[in-house]
């Protein structure tokens, strides 16, 4: 059964809330506050021991959790899936943590985590869709230079067929840095 189903309940500064979905609600069902929303994934995220799961498992439901945009969670996930792969299966999860890592507006992260796996693996253990990533991080910070190498790394990996990703960082880069 996948996250969309499940219920969560949560007491939260003296208060009763209660999760299936993708949002939280009060003791009424009532949809809270964004910034209610925030500190109650912040809040469930540290309440929660995945430490004894099974890589499959983490994988499984970080991708539930990055489904119903609960990046956070997902990234607690797809950090302990890390930790606990190989280095082909973290080469397998590294495009999908960097994108949480952006859609939750921390772009230096999925840099700083870019930069780690290059230091600690070389430049060879990078993936299309990684530079892809990597690149539409870059592009967050505003720092095209960056951006264009990542990218057209990618396109030439990716023997020149460009795919929808690498194709919205390349309009990217021509609409907000005029590059080419």
């Amino acid at each position: 059964m996948g996250n969309e189903n499940k219920r969560i309940e949560m007491i939260f500064e003296g208060k009763k809330y209660i999760r299936r979905g993708e949002k939280w609600t009060d003791s009424s069902y009532i949809v809270v506050p964004e910034t209610v929303q925030r500190k109650l994934y912040d809040a469930y995220s540290e309440s929660i021991d995945i430490s004894g799961l099974h890589y499959n498992s983490l994988i499984e439901e970080a991708d539930r959790f990055k489904e119903s945009s609960s990046y956070d969670l997902a990234i607690k996930y797809y950090e302990e899936a890390i930790r606990k792969g190989s280095q082909s299966d973290i080469r397998y999860i590294l495009p999908r943590i960097t994108s949480c890592y952006r859609l939750s507006k921390q772009p230096q992260k999925a840099i700083a985590l870019f930069s780690e796996i290059k230091r600690k693996y070389g430049a060879g253990f990078f993936s299309p869709a990684l530079l892809t990533s990597a690149a539409a991080a870059y592009c967050d910070m505003n720092k095209y230079t960056e951006a264009k190498k990542c990218i057209d790394r990618a396109y030439a990996m990716s023997g020149g067929k460009s795919s929808p990703e690498m194709n919205a960082v390349y309009g990217r880069l021509r609409k907000e840095a005029n590059i080419g």
